[in-house]
């Protein structure tokens, strides 16, 4: 199961972003910080600053889970929203919602395949479709990955949601009829590629499902 990683961040006052939370913001990012705010379980909403190598180690975490030390306490939170520049590479402000780690909560699980399709060596090739699910489950028990096992594929056979091995108290939030990966014929993996094209990449995005927030620049 996923670990929540510890990081000390610094607490703004709210009295200080009132009427300038975009000059503030910028503030903050022109000294390595980003802002953040921490919400939920019926408690103010805390503004923060979090460092910035702080964040994307935040961000790669399975789970997106964290225990932040606040001005002396520790607070259990989760991700709940990444707000990026235009370009997708700057993370300007994050969403941090309280969490207890017996509460169920949803959240998005890599997908991790395992194996060489036996369909290789008949000219197949594998075809992932998709990459990562939505999961219910305790935050305490989010898994670092979903292993799928892939060797026992033939060309033309496929993975889909009802034969995933789920650890317990795990539930998919996904058609059971779900394709999550094939394995296909070069020559159709080609002809796919040519139609569908290369479109351009987006940044992760985290969305969230929140009653309060901090509105910040």
């Amino acid at each position: 199961m996923a670990d929540a990683v510890k990081f000390r961040v610094e607490p703004r006052d709210p009295k200080k972003n009132v009427g300038t939370g975009t000059r503030s913001a910028r503030k903050l990012r022109a000294q390595g910080l980003v802002p953040a705010v921490v919400y939920g379980h019926k408690l103010a909403v805390t503004p923060i600053a979090v460092a910035r190598d702080v964040v994307h180690q935040m961000i790669k975490t399975p789970g997106h889970l964290a225990d932040l030390e606040i001005g002396g306490t520790t607070e259990t939170v989760m991700i709940r929203d990444v707000q990026w520049d235009h370009l997708g590479r700057e993370v300007l402000h994050l969403d941090f919602a309280r969490v207890n780690l017996e509460e169920v909560i949803e959240t998005e699980v890599n997908i991790d395949f395992r194996g060489t399709p036996a369909g290789v060596a008949e000219g197949g090739s594998l075809e992932i479709l998709v990459h990562t699910l939505s999961v219910n489950c305790k935050a305490g028990s989010i898994p670092e990955s979903i292993r799928v096992e892939v060797g026992h594929l033939k060309v033309d056979e496929g993975l889909h949601v009802r034969d995933l091995a789920l650890p317990a108290d795990v539930t998919v939030n996904a058609d059971a009829d779900l394709l999550l990966a094939h394995v296909v014929t070069r020559a159709a993996e080609a002809s796919t590629a040519e139609g569908a094209g290369e479109g351009p990449s987006q940044p992760e995005v985290i969305k969230p499902e929140r009653k309060e927030k901090e509105k910040e620049g």
